[in-house]
């Protein structure tokens, strides 16, 4: 597998991680910015700080449940997801996570791989409970 082909199907899982970590019963899930319900397949896995910071791509701190429309067509939404990660995890987590993305990450492939071998492990017992 490539290491892009890895990225790839990592970010697909972990996408599917938040989302459907956050869901309820029905498959609802609030959106973390705006509060919307909507269901996990209909919203995306929003970044307090970019994808392209690799130090915090999979990190849960730095990705929430989001809904299309504060993620694409709002831009994210950054500075209430930080109000959000504030208010939910304490004072100064936004700041905790903005410096966090800000380092240098050096992932091999193998860590990646690791890493998804996790994320799909907990999809499978998420997708396993409905």
């Amino acid at each position: 597998m490539t290491r892009s082909k890895i990225v790839k199907a990592l970010d697909r899982e972990f996408s599917i991680w938040i989302r459907l970590s956050g869901a309820d019963d029905y498959g609802n899930i609030r959106c973390y910015t705006c509060g919307a319900t909507r269901h996990w397949k209909k919203c995306d896995a929003g970044h307090f700080q970019t994808r392209a910071k690799y130090m915090t791509r999979w990190d849960p701190m730095n990705v929430k449940p989001q809904c299309k429309k504060c993620n694409m067509v709002n831009g994210g939404q950054q500075y209430q997801f930080g109000l959000n990660l504030d208010r939910d995890y304490g004072a100064g987590t936004a700041q905790k996570v903005l410096a966090k993305s800000n380092q240098t990450a050096n992932f091999s492939d193998e860590d990646l791989l690791e890493i998804l071998a996790e994320i799909r492990a907990k999809n499978k017992a998420l997708l396993a409970e409905w």
